[in-house]
């Protein structure tokens, strides 16, 4: 059995990671519009690597390289799996199905457009992304969207989310974390140590 101290470092790179995982929330959900919803990630995720070069400084022994930016990589990956998944799983439990009236259209430039939306006058939180049959929609056009109630999640294309649902994304997240841990694991676990002879040294020393 490993020592406690070999395992302190692993639980601290992996709550550093499972931390940026939850941060992402607020991203996930129209709390952040969808358009912000980069920056935010890139903050986390520089957040992520500086906490994670902190604590690699902080201790004894310094984490093996591979497998701790390994760690990083993928937990950026979980981060962009939680964003895609949790409005999902909102729309999946809570959605309905509504028609709804453009109000305004903001030009994606190389992306597609997005669309403000409002139902019997009342605006919609969030913006729908994409529009029927790939075409591009103007104000005061008609279209059949899933919202939310709660308005936690961006409004969706029926189809469109049918597919996503499919798919379903959030059933890489519980696999993520656990190769998360166990990269954070590998990275401190210390080689197979040679005792040198108290004898010889007068002490008890490990060599890595």
């Amino acid at each position: 059995m490993r020592p406690r101290s070999d395992l302190v470092p692993a639980l601290a790179y992996l709550s550093i990671f499972l931390l940026s995982a939850v941060l992402i929330l607020p991203a996930a959900t129209t709390w952040v519009r969808s358009d912000v919803d980069p920056i935010i990630g890139t903050l986390v995720l520089s957040g992520q690597c500086l906490l994670v070069y902190f604590v690699a400084t902080q201790t004894a022994r310094r984490p093996r390289v591979v497998p701790i930016v390994a760690a990083c990589l993928l937990n950026g990956f979980l981060m962009a799996v939680i964003g895609m998944s949790v409005p999902l799983k909102v729309l999946a439990d809570d959605g309905e199905q509504i028609r709804a009236t453009v109000v305004e259209v903001y030009d994606g430039g190389s992306n597609e457009a997005t669309y403000d939306l409002a139902a019997d006058g009342i605006a919609l939180p969030g913006r729908l992304g994409g529009w029927p049959g790939g075409g591009t929609g103007a104000v005061d056009d008609e279209v059949l969207v899933v919202q939310d109630p709660d308005g936690l999640a961006d409004p969706r294309l029926p189809d469109e989310l049918a597919q996503a649902q499919a798919d379903d994304p959030g059933v890489l997240i519980l696999p993520l974390v656990a190769i998360v841990a166990a990269l954070c694991l590998a990275a401190v676990w210390p080689s197979r140590r040679r005792a040198v002879s108290a004898a010889e040294t007068g002490v008890s020393r490990y060599r890595f």
